[in-house]
């Protein structure tokens, strides 16, 4: 009786894994975003970098793979499921990130990684971030842990030293489509008054293709439901600002078809279909 409670047991947590993957992940579509290029220089049209995105054949985001101008690979990232609700991403390059040069040619290696680790409802939970050494060793950097309200919308991210000291925190406010519209980042963590940074953010009507991926990275980028024409930021202590405006060009599906820089860089999205 206790092997057939066991079993069953074992099946129930089997499934809610597997449920759990397709939630975060798959999205029950087989579309797909498969590349991106991106044009850096006006003046030189056949100098471009591209991005490919593959999966698996459950449709589940495994590399990022990016190619510098002459094709070559210099970064991936690895995508792999560790445990039932954790999925690993690894930063592979082909030189230290911190470099400032790319060295064309190297072979790729691991430098960093992150845990995130996703909640039964397939809200993330926490993200734990690790470095690779010299010597190869691993040491456990940070960790970001997140808190909600109205159902799934992420209210607050908080960034965690290694001793477990809360080095800073961001409040995110969304619009009625699930679009972040500003985040206020508070680095001086004893004072609540204001926020150290703010960033609001616009957005056109039109699916983002990056939420096909679903990359967690960037809240506001990656996981909100439009694709953002305006980002402006503010540092409230040093005066400090920025605006940056995009405008799109689409499918017939709605789905954007190239980015435009105000000075005319441009990325062009590329889908399986």
């Amino acid at each position: 009786m206790k092997t057939f409670y066991f079993l069953l047991l074992l099946m129930l947590v089997m499934a809610c894994n597997r449920k759990s993957e397709e939630a975060i992940l798959a999205r029950g579509s087989s579309f797909r975003l498969i590349r991106t290029d991106y044009y850096g220089s006006p003046a030189s049209p056949a100098s471009f970098r591209s991005t490919h995105y593959n999966y698996d054949e459950n449709n589940l985001l495994r590399e990022i793979i990016s190619e510098n101008t002459n094709g070559a690979v210099d970064s991936k990232q690895v995508y792999r499921w560790t445990g039932g609700n954790t999925l690993r991403v690894e930063q592979h390059f082909t030189n230290p990130p911190w470099s400032s040069s790319i060295q064309s040619g190297q072979p790729l290696k691991i430098y960093s990684y992150d845990d995130t680790v996703f909640n039964p409802d397939t809200t993330l939970r926490k993200r734990d971030n690790y470095s690779i050494q010299i010597d190869n060793k691993t040491e456990y950097r940070s960790t970001t842990t997140f808190e909600y309200e109205y159902g799934k919308q992420i209210k607050r991210k908080n960034i965690y030293t290694s001793n477990g000291k809360l080095a800073s925190y961001t409040l995110l406010y969304y619009d009625n489509r699930g679009n972040v519209t500003r985040e206020d980042l508070y680095t001086n963590v004893s004072n609540t008054d204001r926020p150290n940074s703010t960033t609001t953010y616009e957005y056109d009507n039109a699916p983002n293709p990056y939420r096909t991926a679903r990359l967690n990275s960037e809240i506001s980028w990656y996981m909100s439901a439009n694709n953002i024409v305006r980002q402006t930021s503010v540092n409230l202590v040093s005066g400090i600002s920025s605006d940056e405006q995009w405008t799109y060009e689409y499918r017939p599906d709605g789905y954007p078809a190239r980015q435009v820089y105000t000075d005319g860089r441009k990325e062009e999205f590329i889908y399986n279909q």
